[in-house]
């Protein structure tokens, strides 16, 4: 018997073998593991575009430095449609965008995938799920879209995509009609505050500014002090008192 076809031997290959297997399934685990957020719902058509109501697309974003497998993903509506079992893969810091019933609802823009079910023009609740069903993004609608103008044809478009897509303030109408399928969305211009008229102005209390005076004393010899022609037996008692002093200052404010 040799050592290589003992029991023992063989006992520990086994083991081996199942070490490498685990370790090989967490590494591809952990390869695929996102986070909520990673990738986001990012443009809505929920109108469809000038051409046809039918038009409508979906564009998803990934917020991370790598490309993610969406194989078994959903994009599910809360309703039920459309229910999206996703395929492929999403760039990283890139686009992925759906067409509805086929590749001619984005002229020259090539879709990542198609799918059928339209999204309602009242709203909708959509949900994204990674392939382990872990909610990664959510945008709830079902009162009504938070941006969007079916007359017009200008799409719903995400501010932030780092920031949660159930917060109808992350979301803005795009600039122009037809939106920006797999390209940055719209930048909107805010408005300059305007100047407050000047009976609206805060009056500005003018500084408080300290004036200091100086007074100078004379030098030498000066009549300090005189009684003329005093009333009375002694009236012609007048005098005069003079004081030899040094110059000095005094200061005072105002």
């Amino acid at each position: 018997m040799t050592i290589l076809s003992s029991p023992r031997v063989k006992y520990l290959v086994q083991g081996l073998k199942v070490v490498v297997f685990l370790s090989l399934f967490f590494i591809a685990f952990a390869a695929q593991a996102v986070n909520p957020l990673d990738v986001v719902i990012n443009e809505l058509a929920w109108m469809g575009t000038n051409i046809s109501a039918n038009d409508e697309w979906i564009e998803l974003y990934n917020n991370t430095e790598s490309p993610i497998n969406l194989d078994n993903w959903q994009l599910v509506s809360q309703d039920g449609t459309p229910k999206i079992n996703l395929s492929g893969t999403i760039p990283a810091n890139g686009f992925y965008l759906l067409e509805r019933t086929d590749d001619t609802t984005v002229p020259n823009v090539p879709a990542d995938q198609i799918y059928t079910g339209a999204l309602g023009n009242s709203g909708e609740t959509l949900e994204l799920y990674d392939n382990f069903g872990n909610l990664i993004d959510r945008v709830d609608d079902s009162s009504g879209w938070s941006a969007g103008d079916n007359s017009t044809k200008q799409i719903m478009e995400r501010k932030n995509p780092q920031f949660e897509g159930s917060d109808p303030n992350n979301w803005q109408t795009s600039q122009n009609a037809g939106g920006t399928p797999k390209a940055k969305n719209s930048i909107v211009v805010q408005a300059e505050p305007q100047p407050k008229p000047e009976s609206e102005k805060t009056a500005v209390e003018e500084p408080t500014v300290e004036v200091r005076l100086q007074q100078t004393y004379p030098t030498g010899v000066v009549i300090n002090e005189i009684l003329p022609s005093p009333e009375g037996p002694d009236s012609e008692e007048e005098w005069t008192v003079a004081t030899i002093q040094q110059t000095r200052t005094s200061s005072a404010y105002s």
